[in-house]
């Protein structure tokens, strides 16, 4: 095995155990105990170590070590509004360019859900929910969204791991999808982007607060400028898909 592919299949490993929570979110990182677990030698931990930090999947801190990334409220508000903005614009192109495979995909991987859940089978959920979401964006046929959608991918999916044993979060969460894919069938980009950011959005109902390391301060929301901007964002994504 060329020292080339063995950087990259340990890189990939250590990425797959952060974003699985076998690392979890804040854990400090030991090159020790990764060369064991990984049976590899340093030189590669610590090349695939460098380019998660480069990601900004792991931090390194003077003194002190590696440790997984973690999220205070303010960095997730950050990254739930970033993924906001991207979801819902794909959507509204996904509807006027792929609106037919749109749907296929998403009644696929509903149907998909709706097993998982019978077998009670959190895990299976969390990926199936993934793809959902993944399916938004990727069939918006614009690679500028989909490439910084490719960004943040990892990151929604540990958090979404870190979730992994809440079964109030994935009934509520199976029953948002399922308003999202009919609103979708009917057509209805208005309701399905109202769905979707009470779905993602915090300050709009989202379950991300519950995260036990994220403590959400009190506070009078309020239809601010940025909210204004918002709702003119939300009247050109419908207006893309009256006019295809």
């Amino acid at each position: 095995m060329t020292d080339v592919l063995l950087k990259d299949i340990i890189y990939q490993r250590i990425k797959e155990s952060i974003v699985s929570g076998i690392f979890p979110m804040g854990s400090k990182l030991s090159e020790t105990v990764i060369e064991e677990k990984l049976h590899a030698n340093r030189a590669p931990v610590r090349d695939a170590l460098k380019r998660l930090e480069a990601e900004h999947l792991v931090e390194r801190l003077p003194k002190k070590g590696t440790f997984v990334f973690s999220l205070d409220y303010e960095k997730l508000d950050k990254l739930l509004t970033f993924r906001y903005f991207i979801e819902s614009h794909s959507l509204a192109l996904s509807l006027a360019n792929n609106r037919n495979s749109l749907i296929q995909g998403l009644g696929a991987i509903m149907d998909r859900m709706s097993i998982v859940i019978n077998q009670d089978n959190i895990y299976g959920y969390l990926e199936a929910d993934a793809k959902f979401h993944h399916l938004l964006v990727s069939n918006c046929n614009n690679p500028y969204f989909i490439g910084c959608y490719e960004n943040i991918y990892p990151f929604m999916n540990t958090v979404r791991n870190h979730l992994g044993s809440n079964h109030n979060h994935v009934k509520r969460s199976h029953e948002q999808h399922a308003n999202i894919f009919n609103a979708i069938c009917e057509g209805d980009l208005k309701k399905s982007l109202a769905i979707l950011r009470g779905h993602i959005l915090p300050d709009y109902g989202a379950y991300w607060s519950i995260l036990g390391t994220i403590e959400k301060h009190a506070k009078v929301v309020e239809l601010s400028v940025a909210e204004q901007g918002e709702n003119i964002l939300e009247d050109d994504m419908l207006s893309i898909v009256k006019d295809r």
